[in-house]
Parts: C-alpha cells; sequence; structure tokens
C-alpha cells in the first residue's frame, strides 16, 4: 500500500494520454508537444533530486505561451513532486489550487478533460493533507464527468481512490473489491498499452494481494503477488526502456512478501524478501520510502531475535536515509526499536527520550486515523448523488420558468401589491434587525462583565491568600524581633550577643524573600510579558551557569540535555528564568545531596519543553492539587530543613501562563518529581 501513494506521481505524469478517452473535445490536444516529452524525460531519470526536476521543468516552460493542456500538466506535475515526494500537502493543494483558478470561467461540460484532471489532482493533495471528506467529493466530482460514456480509463482511477480511502479505514474487504473493479476497468481501458495503465494495473494487483494479507487470506496474497511480479517480468521483457521503474515495483512486492513470510513464522524467507527490498530501493530518486518500511520490519526481525549488533546498525542506516528523505509514518517505528534497542543496552537515558517520542508520534497518527475513519463513503456517496439530483432538478426547473413568461401580465398586478406589501414588511425587517442588534450587543456586554467580574473576583481570592500568608509568615520573625532585642540590651555576653543578632539578621532576610515573592506576583499577566525571539539552547545554557552554584551548595550534579538544533521561542528572558530558577531551586531544596538533577528542552509538534526532573522526596499525592496554589498546605521543608513559603511555583505557573503555555508535574512520594513547561513556538 505505500506504493500507492509514491507511484501515484507517475499517473500524474502519463495520465493525460488516457484522459480523452472516448472524447473529441477541443479542450484537450493530443497531440505531443515539447512539454509532454520534457516530463517524459524528467520521468525517465533514475537518480535526480525532486526539486531540480522542478527547476528543470520551470526552465523548459520558461517564456513560453502554454495552452490549456500544458497549463493542467504543469501544475499536475508540480503538485504529485509535493504531494508524495517533498511530503508538502499544503505546496501540492496550491498547485491543484491553480488548475481550478485557471478553470474558473469555463464551463465543466465543455472542458471535461481539464476539470477532471483538476479534480483527481485537489482530491489528491487533500487526501494527502488529511482532509478525507472533501478529497472524496473531488473524486466523485471527477467520476460523475465519465460515468455516462464509460471512459474506463478515468474510472479505474475512481475505483482504485475509494479502495486507498476504504483500506486506510481498515475495511479491507471492500478495499479489495473497489481494487478488483479498477483492475477489471484498466483490462477494459482502450489505452491498455500505454505504461501508466500497464503501472496501475501491477499495483492494483499488489493491492488487492495487501488486502487479502490484511483479512488474513495469506494464499490468495501470494497467488496476486506472484501474478504481479510475473506481470512486471512480462513487461521488462517486451520494455527495456522502463526497466528502471519496474525494478523499483519489483522491491515494492518483495517487501510485502515478506510479511507474508513472517506471519507464516518462516523468519529465513521472510529475511530474504526484506533484503531484496531494501537492495532494490534504498536509494535517491527510488521508491525510498517504501524501502524505509522495509528495512524498519527487518529491523523488527532482529529486534525480535535479539541480535542486538544488527539492529544497532539497521538503526543507524535507516535513519541516514530518513534525514535525507523524510518519512513521518516511520518515524513511528525507528523511535519505538530505537527505545527497545538502548534498553537492550541498560541505556536508560536514550530509551526513554526515544520512548517519550514514540509515544507522542503515536498519539499523532493515532489523531488523523481517527479522521478517516469518520468518512462514510457510502452515505457520502448518497449525499452527493441527492446534491447531483437536486443541481438537475434546479438545472430543470430553469427550464420551466420560461414557460411563466406568459403568465406575467395576469399576475403584473399581484406583482405590484406585493411589492408595496414588500416595502413595509422591509422597514418593518429593518427595525427588528436593528432590536436584534442591540440586544446582542447588551448579551455581549454582559458576557464581557461576567467575565470580568469573574476575574476580579479571582484576583480578590489571590490576595486574600496572599494577605492570610503575609500575616502569617511574617507575624512570627517580626514578632520575634522586639523579645530579641530586649534580651540583647540586658545579656553581657558579647558572643551571645552576636548570635541574637544573627538570629534577627536571618528573620529580617526571610521576610524579605517572603515580600520580594510577594512582589513578583503583583506584576505578571499577558499584558506586561513582552516577549523577545530566544534561542532555547542558548537560553537554557544561561540558566544553568547561573545555577550551577546553587547546586553545589548541596554537592548536587545539574545534567543539562538539549536538542541539536537550536530553536527560536517567543518568550520573556527574565520572567522565563524565574520559572527554570524557581523549579531547578525547588529541586535543589527537596532531593538529598550527592544527587542528579536534571534540566532538559526538546522540541515537539511546533510546542517548546522545559523539564526539571529529580530523584528527591518527591510529593505526596494529597497535596499535589495544591502545589500550584497559594496555601499553606503545599509548604514544606527541604531536606536540610530549607524553608517555603508556597509561592513559587504559583509564580511559575502565573508566568508560564501569560506566555500562553502550560506547567504540569509528573511526582512519586520518595522516587521523584518531574516538572514539565510547555510554551508554545509562536
Amino acid at each position: 500500500m505505500k506504493s500507492i501513494a509514491n507511484l501515484l506521481v507517475l499517473f500524474l505524469i502519463f495520465s493525460w494520454y488516457s484522459c480523452s478517452t472516448n472524447q473529441n473535445n477541443a479542450d484537450w490536444d493530443t497531440k505531443e508537444s515539447f512539454l509532454d516529452s520534457a516530463i517524459i524525460k524528467i520521468s525517465q531519470q533514475k537518480n535526480t533530486n525532486k526539486r531540480s526536476e522542478l527547476v528543470f521543468l520551470d526552465s523548459t516552460v520558461y517564456g513560453k505561451k502554454l495552452n490549456l493542456k500544458q497549463q493542467i500538466q504543469v501544475y499536475a506535475h508540480k503538485s504529485g513532486i509535493y504531494c508524495y515526494h517533498l511530503q508538502k500537502p499544503d505546496s501540492a493543494k496550491l498547485y491543484a489550487d491553480s488548475m481550478l483558478y485557471i478553470l474558473k470561467d469555463k464551463d465543466p461540460q465543455e472542458f471535461p478533460n481539464a476539470f477532471t484532471y483538476a479534480y483527481y489532482t485537489n482530491g489528491d493533495a487533500l487526501y494527502a493533507n488529511n482532509q478525507f471528506n472533501e478529497a472524496y467529493t473531488y473524486y466523485y466530482k471527477a467520476r460523475q464527468f465519465n460515468s455516462k460514456i464509460k471512459d474506463y480509463c478515468s474510472l479505474k482511477e475512481y475505483s482504485y481512490r475509494v479502495g486507498m480511502i476504504l483500506y486506510k479505514q481498515r475495511k479491507f474487504k471492500d478495499a479489495a473489491e473497489s481494487f478488483q473493479q479498477s483492475l477489471a476497468e484498466s483490462n477494459l481501458c482502450a489505452k491498455g498499452e500505454q505504461f501508466t495503465n500497464y503501472y496501475r494495473k501491477q499495483e492494483l494487483q499488489n493491492n488487492i494481494a495487501l488486502s487479502f494479507y490484511m483479512q488474513g487470506y495469506n494464499d490468495s496474497a501470494l497467488n496476486y503477488y506472484q501474478k504481479a511480479l510475473d506481470y512486471i517480468s512480462a513487461h521488462q521483457k517486451a520494455d527495456t526502456t522502463t526497466f528502471f521503474y519496474d525494478e523499483m515495483a519489483k522491491g515494492v512486492v518483495y517487501g510485502n512478501i515478506g510479511d507474508l513470510y513472517k506471519k507464516a513464522g518462516n523468519i529465513k524467507d521472510a529475511e530474504k524478501n526484506y533484503q531484496k527490498s531494501i537492495n532494490i530501493n534504498l536509494h535517491s530518486g527510488r521508491e525510498t520510502i517504501d524501502a524505509q518500511f522495509s528495512y524498519l520490519k527487518l529491523a523488527e526481525l532482529y529486534e525480535e531475535q535479539k541480535k542486538i549488533g544488527k539492529l544497532g546498525i539497521a538503526l543507524e542506516e535507516i535513519r541516514k536515509s530518513m534525514d535525507e528523505q523524510s518519512n513521518p509514518k516511520a518515524e513511528i517505528k525507528w523511535n519505538k526499536l530505537s527505545w527497545k534497542y538502548h534498553d537492550f543496552l541498560n541505556n536508560k537515558e536514550n530509551a526513554y527520550l526515544h520512548l517519550a517520542k514514540f509515544q507522542a508520534l503515536q498519539e499523532e497518527d493515532d489523531k488523523l486515523n481517527k479522521r478517516i475513519y469518520e468518512v462514510d463513503i457510502n452515505k457520502q456517496l448518497e449525499l452527493l448523488e441527492q446534491q447531483n439530483q437536486l443541481h438537475i432538478a434546479h438545472h430543470e426547473n430553469e427550464v420551466s420558468k420560461t414557460y411563466l413568461i406568459a403568465t406575467a401580465v395576469i399576475l403584473f398586478l399581484i406583482i405590484l401589491l406585493s411589492i408595496i406589501l414588500g416595502r413595509n414588511w422591509m422597514h418593518s425587517r429593518k427595525h427588528i434587525a436593528t432590536l436584534k442588534e442591540l440586544n446582542e450587543t447588551v448579551n455581549t456586554q454582559n458576557d464581557q462583565l461576567e467575565i470580568a467580574m469573574s476575574a476580579l473576583q479571582k484576583t480578590i481570592s489571590e490576595k486574600d491568600n496572599i494577605l492570610k500568608l503575609v500575616a502569617h509568615d511574617l507575624r512570627t520573625p517580626v514578632a520575634s524581633i522586639p523579645t530579641m532585642v530586649e534580651i540583647i540590651i540586658a545579656e553581657q555576653d558579647e558572643t551571645q550577643k552576636l548570635e541574637y543578632l544573627d538570629m534577627i539578621k536571618s528573620a529580617c532576610n526571610s521576610s524579605l524573600t517572603l515580600i520580594a515573592e510577594i512582589m513578583a506576583t503583583a506584576d505578571i499577566s499577558n499584558k506586561n510579558i513582552e516577549k523577545e525571539p530566544t534561542l532555547l539552547n542558548e537560553f537554557i545554557n544561561d540558566c544553568a551557569a547561573i545555577l550551577e552554584l546553587k547546586v553545589k551548595e548541596k554537592n548536587q550534579q545539574l545534567v543539562v540535555l538539549l536538542p541539536t538544533t537550536d530553536t527560536t521561542v517567543m518568550l520573556n528572558p527574565e520572567k522565563m528564568k524565574r520559572v527554570v530558577f524557581n523549579l531547578v531551586t525547588n529541586s535543589v531544596k527537596f532531593s538529598k545531596r550527592d544527587t542528579i538533577i536534571t534540566l532538559s528542552a526538546k522540541i515537539i509538534n511546533n510546542k517548546a519543553f522545559i523539564e526539571v526532573s529529580d530523584n528527591g522526596i518527591g510529593i505526596p499525592e494529597k497535596i499535589l492539587p495544591e502545589i500550584f496554589n497559594i496555601s499553606k498546605s503545599g509548604k514544606r521543608k527541604g531536606t536540610d530543613g530549607e524553608k517555603s513559603y508556597g509561592l513559587g511555583l504559583n509564580i511559575c505557573k502565573r508566568i508560564v501562563e501569560a506566555h500562553d503555555g502550560s506547567i504540569n508535574v509528573l511526582s512519586q512520594e520518595g522516587k521523584g518529581s518531574t516538572f514539565t513547561v510547555e510554551l508554545p513556538l509562536t
């Protein structure tokens, strides 16, 4: 099935030859032009870079006046490259939209070939962008042009795409039927000897086999895989000019056959077929993405057999390939295998990093998969058919209107009276609209007032908590100072006086620290947080340099983990440093001497994450809900008796939320805590 997406671009390269079957419309010139020759020449390059293909295509058409067909060809070819090779569906959609733009003033009935091509290209771009309902709507619109005249060369493409959607929805029985229908339509295609139809037929045999394999019909799957290989081999003998693409297709089939052998427990033959697929396609300009999946399956065999050395080599080679040709789906399995690999080596830190990345990517992939499961093709087909019938009825209704002209004279007086009544109704409607607008304005103001009152109530509550905390925490040190002063006056021993003075100094410093914490909470809000572009790695290193002395007070070690590439984040460095300082200081306070504290940063899904982890005393479950609030229950002494005011984490939370971020904690009493700050990159 992986070949379905990557080889679709070949259909875009050659499909204009078959789009005009059984049609003689003026919108499609079937004669080969300079552009046809140029695109065929591009497609025959073996190890070409796809971006260089775009440059070559642009240079070919530069300064030339293109007809409608040639404009459609250029946009479709570029859309296919961005969609299936560069994996930029947004760029692919821009070129697909350009096809519709040049057709915006044209009648679809007069330009059926151009619109069919544009609709399929838009549907493919939307499908790649996970907009499945919209994609199917375009596929249906393309099908409508060809269903009445039975243009099998185009209808096979509709059946093929429906099969793709059904397969991704895991409706494998229905998918197999759609692929078999597409294969039958391919056999009826008048242009059956064309390369695009040949390539589609071998691909459909492979897809039918995949659908049977997913249903557990292994014998039927193997039968179709063998049919695909025989069909490709026969074509290789008949036409040596496509040998390069034929080998690529074989490589895809070998990888899928490897799955069959693996499922049957025949590990030796499974490994052999995976290796054949890798040897053919793990090269630039070939089916690199499919080869990456085959290599990952081979790596899974190594992992299951605990061949650690081979697993490590495989993961390293796959990583090099994916750095050259990105493969988001393969990243999931690669991180999963890397986690297990480092777990074998007892490298817990790297194992954890890959496990976290695997879980994050898997969660994101599950969300995307959920969207396609929501597409009900049968219901959508029924809805689109109803809309089509409504469109036909509307058209017939327009024709019927011409027969009503004869009655216009008779109805003239009625129409005149209706105009008078309509004017009065319009005036009334205008007054009602004005009243409605005023009512909506009042409701909006009431909503805003409620929000403001809620915010004010929250602020008052926080101020009350701060006042209670001040009254409680300042009362003891302040009340003790007069007593100690009287003792000093009466004391004769100078050494004892110095001890009392130190106690007064400590009480004053403690009170000043508390006051500074309280003042810090007063100027934190979205309005007075001024953000600036800040390099994340540089920011973390600055924080770590300042915190080194604090960590060494208890002979602890601060470990810093950063991504390889420095990323710019919009934040207020001074405010965010206070967050990092508070979190690390808390880890120091609640961890024993001679322990490790980890300060790390990473970028996932357009978000920055800053984590502070320790192996300290952890947080009791009963006070976890209170740690970010201003409360007495969240206050505890450190492992060396360090004092806590209960304000630090509240300040952290307010600063992070003022940056439109969030802060969370995972903690287990006696085993340590991990605080995670999540910030948007933009």
